[in-house]
């Protein structure tokens, strides 16, 4: 009886991996196949089961897949861990989910708080397989900036090991001490050479990061120009945004060039109060809308533009009274614009791409940059804790094991989404992939930082020099004129040889997320 008990729960084990898109990594449970499994193991099946978008298209999440307790228990079984369970229910469209090992630290990530060396970088092709690595930005205060490095430094060997397209996404590592061998480029009759310089050493430290990188107003053609190079929606500094906007309506700025070129995301609510700052609309004015999965279409709802400034309490959390009011929160800033300039990069995405998106029905949107990267998904934080799983002072206290899975799409007041992303005027997706599928950067919207003499000028964020601030301010100011080029120029490689790499580094763990916030959810369906 024994034996035939064994063969029935190696059998039903081979079923449900094949049936799954990657299917258990231990397929046969044994012994222990009916037993009850780890607590987190079950958490994740039950709350995947709860929230996931794609819930209804993973057959292994459906609420009769199992027959009974000992079918569920011996397919949770066939996983080593967790995260293993988790990563088996992926729909395959799912590029955005993903498993916190340790919800404490993550929780401080999205807070500005990590390991890190401090700083933002991407890479550019410098031959068939090799690299040039490129400073994006530097956090004041870091690692990065003790070291002396400055926007679009140049480096080409890390810790003594040349890079290349096969070791590039492992050299840097935030947690290890790290040594650049650091160049710069000349210009010659053909084009460029790479000079090397010396080396320089980059810790690995806690750093805390302020969204608000730089800011600037730029007073030009009887035009006053506000400019802020905003890096993630966060909640915890909602103040610090709402300020900066005071400034900004201190100084009667007339137009707004928002720089989100190195913005992965962050939260919908801090998404919410920023076009809130732009746009001057407010809670009559629909911003967005929450769709859920079938199980949860209950709680699709409506998001409205903000007309206070809501703030965290002492415990981190947006507290609101009977009327759906803001118990912490302040008068908002708002400019009342009625068009933005948003700068924009293959990073740029979520939340991000979220501002555009809901401003886009309002007010009048221009695009400068590269194509965004289509990101119209919100995910929650879910913990092992009673159903909706959204309460961690109620987790299991056995482990810190947390989930962060894509629960709704978000689609502005005229029933948008964003799947392809943004592009720019004079984008063109057949263009080369290293011009980042611009074809004339003189003309059109489509302008790529990284070009020969940009990173032999080196000019810095905020500068009217900076090509895509120097494209929103001569559409700004109505002065775009096709610029000439020298003879010498004329012959200089193109972008194309110097070709970017996909799926640039992010300073930041999980950087292209956009979550919701608890209280956005209601408690019961």
């Amino acid at each position: 009886m024994k034996k035939l008990r064994l063969i029935w729960i190696v059998l039903m084990a081979v079923i449900f991996f094949s049936c799954s898109d990657s299917g258990p990594t231990n397929p046969d449970p044994g012994e222990n196949g009916g037993e009850e499994p780890a607590s987190e193991k079950q958490f994740v099946w039950d709350a995947m089961n709860y929230w996931y978008y794609w819930q209804g298209d993973v057959p292994e999440l459906a609420d009769d897949y199992f027959e009974n307790d000992d079918e569920f228990f011996s397919y949770l079984n066939g996983f080593n861990t967790a995260e293993d369970v988790f990563n088996s229910l992926l729909y395959q469209d799912d590029d955005f989910s993903f498993f916190i090992d340790d919800y404490e630290e993550y929780q401080d990530e999205r807070d500005g708080v990590y390991a890190a060396l401090g700083f933002n970088y991407g890479f550019v092709y410098i031959s068939d397989t090799e690299l040039m690595g490129y400073v994006r930005y530097v956090i004041p205060n870091s690692p990065a900036d003790d070291a002396g490095l400055k926007r679009l430094d140049l480096f080409t060997e890390v810790d003594g090991t040349t890079i290349t397209e096969n070791n590039y996404l492992s050299l840097l590592t935030s947690d290890s001490e790290h040594e650049l061998t650091m160049v710069h480029l000349e210009r010659t009759d053909d084009g460029f050479t790479i000079v090397e310089d010396s080396t320089a050493t980059v810790a690995s430290e806690e750093v805390v990061e302020d969204p608000v990188l730089k800011t600037e107003i730029i007073d030009t053609s009887g035009v006053k120009i506000g400019y802020i190079s905003y890096n993630a929606f966060r909640d915890n500094y909602h103040s610090r945004l709402n300020d900066v906007f005071g400034e900004f309506k201190s100084e009667n700025i007339e137009e707004l060039v928002l720089d989100l070129r190195y913005n992965g995301g962050g939260s919908v609510l801090t998404s919410q109060l920023l076009s809130s700052l732009i746009s001057g609309y407010g809670s009559s004015d629909e911003y967005a809308e929450l769709s859920y999965n079938d199980k949860r279409s209950s709680r699709s709802r409506d998001l409205y533009f903000l007309d206070e400034v809501p703030l965290q309490n002492d415990e981190g959390e947006f507290e609101q009274d009977n009327e759906g009011n803001f118990i912490n929160s302040e008068p908002m800033n708002n400019l009342s614009l009625s068009s933005l300039y948003v700068l924009t990069s293959r990073s740029t995405a979520s939340a991000s791409e979220a501002v555009i998106n809901s401003l886009n029905p309002y007010i009048d949107v221009t695009v400068i940059g590269l194509k965004t990267v289509g990101k119209d998904e919100g995910s929650l934080t879910l913990y092992d804790a009673s159903p909706p799983y959204l309460d961690d002072s109620d987790a299991n206290p056995d482990h810190k094991k947390a989930i962060q899975p894509i629960v709704s799409k978000i689609l502005n007041s005229v029933g948008e989404a964003y799947p392809d992303g943004f592009t720019p005027d004079g984008y063109d997706p057949n263009a080369n992939q290293g011009s980042g599928g611009c074809v004339d950067d003189n003309n059109d919207n489509c302008v790529n930082e990284i070009t020969i003499n940009n990173l032999i000028e080196r000019p810095a964020l905020g500068s009217p020099d900076e090509p895509l601030l120097a494209r929103a301010i001569a559409i700004i100011t109505g002065q775009i004129t096709k610029q000439k080029s020298s003879s010498v120029e004329a012959n200089y490689p193109k972008l194309h040889e110097i070709e970017m790499i996909n799926g640039m580094q992010d300073l930041r763990p999980n950087g292209n997320g956009m979550y919701l916030e608890p209280f956005m959810m209601p408690k019961e369906d």
